[in-house]
């Protein structure tokens, strides 16, 4: 195990920036989450306010394309229930009831001229070097 909270980045392997930059993007998106009843955190796609432990950090473009992996469009908090459960319900047209209602949250949030650009994004090839993982987590452990 290695200290999230460290500037000491020439002692860390590449993963474990890569690890490091997941980390902070989650704090980051914690701490500008919509907060409810409790310090309970609200998930868009399931309309419902879940304690941060039942809260992941959901991609709608999967998190292998380094493109979009830390994009503010691509990366929000979503509840367990939807990211996991609804994940393995099918529905038509759709990869999951998951992806359909991530979809349909992202073009109301952002719109379909943002959305299809993020799409677009997603299919340029981008490979991380280890100063891209540290810009990554120095812009949102500073945020």
């Amino acid at each position: 195990m290695f200290d999230f909270n460290t500037e000491d980045y020439n002692s860390l392997k590449t993963s474990q920036l890569k690890r490091m930059a997941d980390y902070w993007q989650r704090q980051y998106l914690l701490k500008h989450s919509k907060k409810g009843p409790y310090g309970k955190i609200y998930c868009p796609l399931k309309k419902l306010f879940y304690h941060k432990s039942r809260m992941q950090a959901s991609h709608f473009i999967d998190r292998a394309c380094m493109n979009t992996r830390y994009h503010p469009d691509n990366v929000h908090l979503i509840s367990e229930q939807s990211n996991v459960w609804d994940a393995k319900v099918l529905v038509d047209g759709y990869k999951s009831k998951h992806h359909k209602d991530y979809e349909e949250y992202l073009k109301e949030k952002i719109g379909k001229k943002k959305f299809q650009e993020l799409l677009d994004m997603s299919k340029e090839l981008r490979i991380f070097a280890r100063e891209d993982y540290i810009k990554v987590i120095k812009n949102f452990r500073d945020e």
